[in-house]
């Protein structure tokens, strides 16, 4: 790989990496400003009849979000650490972007929900948007294109 090629991967890498930070920082601070302030619209409403569900709710979309950033701060860190030994693809990284891949439609439809675990209503109906079948397929495409890369570059190693 080139040097400028390799610098400038490593510049966008370590961008990634702390986007990925202020992420988890900003929905951090969200997190305790929706479990502590008082009443109304962006806030959990702790004298709800549906507590339990609003909870529920939140809790599943603080996790994937934490479970995402992490997916994608050990994807970014193996590109790094693989990038020393010349090489961009490898095997971990496809299993991370299959991962991904099932917790991102989960993430989307848990977002898309989250109107309800933030307000004062009690009545709730899931919604299903088009969102989570859009992120799985472009997740799934994007990973196995990743791992067609991935046996290419492996292959492309033992020829030479």
């Amino acid at each position: 790989m080139k040097k400028t090629s390799s610098k400038v991967l490593k510049i966008v890498c370590v961008f990634a990496l702390i986007c990925t930070l202020l992420w988890v920082v900003f929905y951090a601070v969200q997190t305790y400003f929706v479990l502590t302030t008082g009443s109304g619209d962006g806030v959990i409403n702790w004298g709800s009849p549906h507590i339990g569900r609003k909870l529920t709710v939140f809790v599943i979309n603080r996790v994937t979000i934490l479970t995402l950033a992490g997916l994608m701060g050990a994807f970014v860190f193996n590109i790094l650490k693989y990038l020393r030994g010349g090489m961009i693809f490898n095997r971990a990284n496809v299993v991370l972007l299959w991962i991904m891949a099932v917790v991102l439609p989960i993430h989307s439809f848990i977002s898309d929900n989250m109107g309800f675990a933030c307000s004062d209503a009690d009545h709730f109906d899931w919604r299903l948007t088009d969102t989570p079948f859009v992120y799985a397929i472009v997740a799934v495409i994007v990973a196995m294109l990743y791992k067609v890369a991935c046996d290419t570059a492996e292959e492309q190693k033992l020829t030479i």
